[in-house]
């Protein structure tokens, strides 16, 4: 039997359909295949000689990033997993692992056609000639951070809110503190406000709305009316924000319209 029969479905109504590899694994002189058909979605384990790499690696390569569900190809549209940031199950660098005494790499798709999620894995060995068929993952765009509590911007080192003051990594341990969390998780240090020192260029007492100066106790803009601090804690209001970050109380809005 042919390597190019072994690599497709065997039933009638599939026509041959080519299936969609979910593990490529070495076993002695040969490459062990676990696959399902994206048409019947019957699954298969194939072995294929090692000896024949160069034959059956390209359609094999060309398979491994199809999806198994709808058979869409995804070659532009998978990651690697496991390495993602604060610990997510997906990111954007190699992840490595020992299984059976072999080094293998997992890498994860979502189909851009039916959305389904699927990780796959193969041995390093074997991935050398997979990967000779596709580019590296596409670049993404990082995600603007967020603080936990209120939402602000804040960049991967802010250790305390410059718009809520609250820690953002436990002044303690150094932990990433959870949305709203009153003690740490990891240490169980309490949560305080810290005062954060504005920057040297931040305009601080400029409104946010008709950019005009105010006085540091100013409750309302007296041009346009916005809320500046809460007038009902007192609290400093976040630029853009719709309520007060500390008690909840709805902001009131600047107009411009006169």
């Amino acid at each position: 039997m042919s390597y190019m029969d072994q690599l497709t479905c065997k039933r009638k109504k599939c026509a041959g359909e080519l299936i969609v590899p979910l593990k490529i694994v070495q076993k002695g002189s040969g490459a062990v295949i676990v696959g399902r058909c994206p048409r019947c979605h019957e699954s298969y384990k194939v072995l294929l000689n090692l000896n024949d790499k160069d034959k059956w690696s390209p359609t094999v390569a060309e398979a491994f990033f199809r999806c198994d569900v709808c058979g869409t190809d995804n070659s532009d549209n998978w990651e690697y997993a496991g390495s993602g940031f604060g610990g997510s199950a997906w990111g954007y660098h190699p992840y490595w692992y020992w299984q059976n005494r072999q080094e293998r790499l997992k890498i994860a798709i979502k189909c851009k056609n039916c959305g389904k999620k699927r990780a796959k894995s193969v041995t390093s060995d074997l991935w050398a000639d997979i990967s000779k068929a596709i580019e590296a993952p596409p670049e993404k765009p990082v995600a603007a951070l967020k603080c936990p509590h209120c939402g602000a911007d804040i960049t991967p080192d802010t250790k305390a809110c410059p718009s809520c003051k609250k820690e953002i990594k436990c002044s303690a341990c150094g932990s990433p503190i959870a949305p709203n969390a009153r003690f740490c998780s990891s240490c169980g240090d309490k949560v305080e406000l810290v005062e954060v020192p504005a920057s040297p260029d931040e305009k601080a007492n400029i409104c946010p709305t008709c950019q005009e100066a105010f006085n540091e106790g100013s409750i309302f803009c007296s041009v346009c009316g916005q809320e500046l601090h809460c007038d009902k804690c007192g609290s400093r209001i976040a630029e853009g924000a719709i309520f007060c970050t500390n008690c909840g109380d709805a902001v009131t809005k600047g107009d411009l319209s006169e």
